[in-house]
């Protein structure tokens, strides 16, 4: 594990965590509205009630909230009227199939990185690592306290949405969860599950037929076409060159992939208030909306936009607005939390005709293109980027326009992210456009309703069957190979040491100061769950600060580093908190000598000091 600890205990740890916070709130809550509870809706629900219990316990600073609430609802289950059997909708046993493969292809690539090898060296996943890094320093801290700060650059408030990240919190808190297990190995296990529930809930509800909702659960594996210009162009990765596939949530834990579920959930319970078994299901679907929101900006957004569209559209406009409106408060409640100071620039969306055309030629190694070659580029990342989802635009179209409101809804859902995509373009790092984030989200909505053509398509011949698998998982398949192909960096034992001694040393919030620039991701905040002075790591720091700050913590950082006396030194220090040092490397630092620091550990390159004002009687170079 990444902690080295036991890996059966953690996952029995991380099994009661589950149980207890997010399956059993997530089906008395069903009950205590009076209707028979739904699987696809269990985890989606359990996930928005263990943040929000979180939450509640961090911002009323009794920590104790989430596990009493948790308990008052778990005992219910021991009431055999309350506990009930589950509504009617898709079997379990055919999620097993789709479960299984998710839990194979996991093993395979995920589970055995991010963590603590047998020599005590620490297996660095390269994939997304220094984004993973940032995520796991903000679950440490929301284990140490609320409001977080950023993550490599200590005493910033984030203006972020923290939903996925208060779960992270709260399983490390309360089950000792390391974040880094809870990335590679819980996380993406339970959302993966809880995916493929709700995508078969969804189909059921919308009444794709057998074969369709036996199909959709292997979905969220599937690609685009990237594999032709992948293979024309000897390019690697194609999965993400298009940037519209699901399986970065899938395997990175990415919290699109809960947010995702939360909106296949929400139609699921919409479908079932039309349907008569209920006006309380139109409580549940306002609920999981507004979870999705909390949950990531983007899908929140989308299926708001949805929820407008079908109400334009006339369809049961009284429900459809008492649905929409907590999504929308929580929407509300997040965009005005996350305008960014006057001198910070923060996030920029702007009005960019085929946005992501040119990001994808360079891609692949093409250079950017205008006039003729654009439009022509256009057209081919439209077509490539839609693949086989392609064939569930018709059907898509027609519940938009259909009579229930729960198709219109998630027709219009399928249907607004490739428009949005290609017109808008939203960036924190000017080098990254997130709107992609609309793609996956509508991509994997387009999925369920090409699922009917798909299973038609492979019920007619062995070799359609045979042609439709590689068109859809060549991609997937690349990227598992491109996985085993590449080991994982290997962080030395003594490092992982230094941080366990950094850890015992210290407290959650406690500051460490370290060299700005880092070889792959900051240690002290991924490994020790310390907050970092400054970390250069990540690139979209405009998002948070201005470029003048950025430069004058640069500089304090650097003058603590190049003092060469215990004031100077103190000076740098002092005001931003700092309490420890992290070093590593054979080059010692001028501050080494200047009697401020404490040795807590040295091995090898690996220097881990306590910042201390010196003893006047003492001789300098007390480190």
């Amino acid at each position: 594990m990444a902690d080295g600890s036991d890996p059966v205990l953690a996952t029995l740890r991380f099994a009661v965590f589950a149980a207890a916070t997010i399956l059993g709130p997530g089906v008395v809550l069903q009950r205590l509205f009076r209707v028979r509870w739904d699987p696809a809706l269990v985890a989606p629900l359990g996930l928005a009630f263990c943040a929000a219990g979180y939450w509640l316990g961090l911002v009323s600073g009794a920590p104790w909230v989430l596990p009493v609430l948790a308990v008052l609802l778990d005992v219910q289950l021991l009431r055999p009227r309350l506990r009930g059997r589950p509504a009617e909708g898709p079997s379990l046993r055919g999620a097993v199939p789709p479960a299984l493969l998710l839990l194979l292809l996991l093993a395979l690539a995920r589970y055995p990185v991010n963590r603590v090898g047998p020599s005590g060296d620490f297996l660095l996943d390269m994939g997304e690592h220094r984004d993973t890094a940032v995520h796991v320093g903000l679950t440490w801290e929301l284990v140490a306290g609320y409001p977080p700060q950023v993550p490599g650059f200590s005493g910033i408030e984030p203006n972020y949405h923290v939903g996925i990240s208060l779960v992270r919190a709260a399983a490390t808190r309360w089950a000792g969860i390391h974040p880094y297990d809870s990335f590679s190995r819980f996380d993406v296990t339970l959302w993966g599950l809880a995916l493929i529930l709700a995508l078969r809930g969804a189909a059921h509800a919308l009444g794709l037929g057998s074969r369709a909702t036996g199909l959709v659960g292997y979905l969220p594996l599937a690609c685009d076409l990237s594999f032709i210009p992948g293979l024309l162009l000897g390019a690697s990765y194609w999965a993400f060159k298009l940037e519209g596939n699901f399986i970065e949530a899938v395997f990175y834990g990415n919290s699109i992939g809960p947010a995702m579920a939360m909106v296949f959930a929400a139609v699921t319970a919409l479908a079932r208030a039309e349907r008569g078994e209920g006006r309380a299901w139109l409580i549940l679907a306002g609920v999981l909306g507004a979870g999705a929101a909390f949950f990531k900006v983007f899908a929140g957004a989308l299926l708001l936009l949805a929820l407008g569209t079908a109400w334009l559209l006339g369809r049961r406009r009284r429900e459809l607005a008492f649905v929409a409106l907590p999504g929308g408060l929580v929407l509300l409640f997040l965009v005005a939390g996350s305008v960014a100071p006057a001198d910070v620039q923060g996030v920029q969306v702007s009005f960019v005709p085929l946005a992501p055309v040119n990001p994808t030629r360079l891609a692949f190694g093409l250079d950017a293109a205008r006039g003729l070659t654009f439009l022509v580029s256009g057209i081919a990342w439209v077509v490539l980027s839609l693949g086989l989802r392609v064939l569930g635009v018709p059907g898509a179209l027609r519940e938009a326009r259909g009579p229930r409101a729960a198709g219109a809804v998630l027709g219009s859902f399928a249907l607004w992210g490739w428009p949005i995509a290609t017109f808008v373009s939203i960036t924190a790092d000017p080098a990254f456009d997130e709107s992609f984030y609309f793609l996956q989200a509508s991509g994997i909505a387009l999925w369920l309703f090409a699922s009917p053509v798909l299973a038609g398509l492979a019920g007619r011949s062995l070799i359609l069957a045979a042609a439709t698998l590689l068109v859809g998982f060549a991609s997937t398949g690349e990227y598992l190979y491109r996985t085993w192909q590449h080991p994982p960096e290997v962080v030395p034992a003594p490092a992982v040491r230094a941080m366990s001694a950094l850890r015992e040393a210290s407290r959650p919030g406690d500051v460490v100061l370290m060299p700005v620039r880092v070889p792959h991701v900051p240690l002290p905040i991924v490994l020790a769950g310390r907050r970092a002075a400054y970390a250069d790591f990540i690139g979209y720091w405009r998002q948070f600060v201005s470029p003048e700050t950025q430069a004058a913590r640069r500089e304090q950082v650097r003058s603590f580093f190049q003092a060469r006396d215990p004031e100077t030194a103190l000076a740098a220090a002092h005001p931003l908190g700092a309490r420890y040092v992290y070093l590593t490397g054979r080059r010692r630092r001028p501050v080494e000598e200047a009697g401020v620091l404490e040795v807590l550990f040295r091995e090898g390159n690996q220097r881990v000091y306590r910042i201390v004002v010196p003893d006047p009687s003492r001789p300098p170079g007390g480190s």
